[in-house]
């Protein structure tokens, strides 16, 4: 009987905001660092575009202010030139000024919820690593047959790979429906797994085809080999240090905003088929509103299902 981990991704990727005083308010003089036709760059702006870049490491801190000063002097200039244009004027413009309005706030209410976490000592560091010996200690790294797809429209589609015992008939129920996939061996890293979905796994017999959620889509996978490894003691640290601090986000995220989440939720009017969609299991999606950025190379925080079928 083949297992269908079902697993919330977390998404997405942070951006870093440095905060420098009200949208238009007065600066100290020494806070400037250059102006373009009169309109000022303070040195919060030039710090958050240096945070925001991707600098190589080594890379001397001014050269590395430069060229993000440069940067931000040419995207001013380019967009005095469209304002000239009046393309702040278009619903397009409107639209993506909103959306990324609503990312910062999201990012930083985040943030806010973040900084307020104890971060966690080295005793309940290592008491993490002893708990999770998948992880850590007995760290496995599965050599599998994978077949990457994508998800169906519904559950009742979902439901129609039940009776799938092999990928081989997995690969031709997909080409049958006309669906393209991708089938090629590669590995999974059991500490790069929620503690869950690690122990079901390792819990499979031998050849059992279980499924997993991935960012390309939906992935098939049989084990064909088993190699245990465990983690350096630098890495491993960091990594439940991370999962700690993952695990308090949820805690403190789901405390101060599910209640008003739900709440929210409740008043939401939909036009007629654009409702939520439900979960594959049946139920509404509960997710919360902000989750961390993993600062290690940890997986997305996840929270397993139930088995979809028996």
């Amino acid at each position: 009987m083949k297992k269908w981990f079902l697993v919330t991704a977390a998404a997405a990727a942070a951006l870093a905001v440095s905060g420098c005083g009200g949208k238009g308010g007065a600066l100290d003089k020494g806070q400037v660092v250059a102006s373009v036709d009169g309109e000022e760059i303070t040195i919060f702006e030039l710090n958050a575009e240096v945070q925001a870049s991707s600098v190589p490491q080594g890379t001397d801190r001014k050269l590395a202010e430069q060229l993000a000063l440069q940067r931000i002097i040419e995207r001013k200039i380019l967009a005095k030139i469209a304002r000239e244009q009046k393309l702040d004027k278009t619903p397009a413009f409107l639209i993506q000024e909103r959306r990324a309005d609503e990312l910062i706030l999201t990012t930083m209410l985040r943030d806010k919820i973040a900084g307020g976490i104890a971060q966690p000592t080295e005793a309940e560091i290592a008491q993490y690593q002893a708990a999770h010996p998948d992880r850590f200690a007995q760290r496995r790294i599965y050599t599998v047959e994978q077949i990457v797809f994508p998800p169906p429209g519904s559950a009742e589609k979902f439901k129609q790979f039940a009776p799938l015992k092999t990928l081989d008939q997995l690969a031709a129920k997909l080409t049958a429906d006309g669906v393209q996939f991708r089938r090629a061996p590669t590995q999974l890293d059991t500490a790069a797994m929620p503690a869950e979905i690690a122990g079901k796994i390792a819990a499979l017999p031998a050849a059992e085809m279980f499924i997993l959620p991935t960012q390309q889509g939906l992935t098939a996978n049989v084990i064909t080999a088993t190699t245990v490894q465990p983690l350096p003691a630098d890495q491993a640290r960091e990594l439940a240090a991370n999962a700690l601090r993952n695990e308090r986000f949820s805690k403190a995220a789901d405390a101060q905003l599910n209640e008003r989440l739900k709440k929210a939720r409740a008043t939401v009017k939909y036009q007629p088929g654009y409702g939520a969609p439900p979960q594959l299991n049946g139920g509404a999606s509960n997710a919360p509103a902000t989750s961390p950025a993993p600062t290690a190379p940890t997986a997305p925080s996840a929270v397993p299902a139930e088995n979809v079928t028996q």
